[in-house]
């Protein structure tokens, strides 16, 4: 697939360089000149040329973003990597959640957009093949177009994931959260290559 990834930190650039690895065209949407080496281009460009668009900014950004790029979302699959993560109290917390999520919010900025909540809940290290003991780890994914869903479905799977679908966008709601229980732990233990798994007995 063509993916446009936009932004430009350290999230955006893992999954362009794993994207890359497993033979897809990528390129950043970014402001920036250059990005240690990879393809960029404005935000506008890396959205228009692509068949899989991935969001990997700063929550705080997103839908700002999100609604100056919504025409040329129209139809596009938009994977949301984003987090409302604030620490203005220096712990970090979500700056909307239970009635309401980030994951939802793109989706209205951006509403003919098909998005499917991803990769929000593990470190930008583990994100394109991670390799754990354990055996495959679980994403845990959100959105309201299965045919969307299965694209990332797809996409995962072909990069070392098991997935699980929570069901709409408005699972976004218990997905974000998880990401604080994955910061919470690592901040615990002072490790950060842990990843989520999902068991099943049947």
């Amino acid at each position: 697939m063509r993916i446009g990834i936009v932004g430009s930190g350290q999230v955006a650039r893992a999954l362009a360089r794993g994207y890359a690895a497993h033979g897809h065209r990528i390129r950043l949407g970014t402001r920036q000149a250059e990005v240690e080496g990879l393809p960029v281009g404005s935000p506008a460009e890396a959205v228009r040329d692509a068949d899989l668009v991935v969001l990997a900014v700063r929550g705080t950004v997103a839908v700002d973003l999100v609604t100056s790029l919504a025409e040329a979302l129209e139809g596009r699959v938009l994977v949301d990597a984003t987090n409302p993560l604030e620490g203005s109290t220096g712990v970090p917390r979500l700056f909307v959640g239970h009635t309401d999520s980030l994951g939802e919010r793109v989706q209205r900025a951006a509403p003919r957009a098909r998005v499917v909540k991803a990769y929000n809940i593990v470190g930008n290290a583990l994100m394109v093949d991670p390799q754990l003991p354990g055996g495959p780890p679980t994403m845990f994914i959100a959105g309201d177009d299965d045919a969307a869903k299965a694209t990332v479905t797809g996409l995962l799977q072909e990069t070392g994931w098991d997935v699980a679908d929570l069901g709409g966008i408005e699972a976004s709601r218990l997905l974000e959260p998880m990401c604080l229980a994955w910061v919470a732990y690592g901040a615990r233990t002072g490790t950060w290559s842990h990843a989520l798994k999902l068991l099943h007995a049947d």
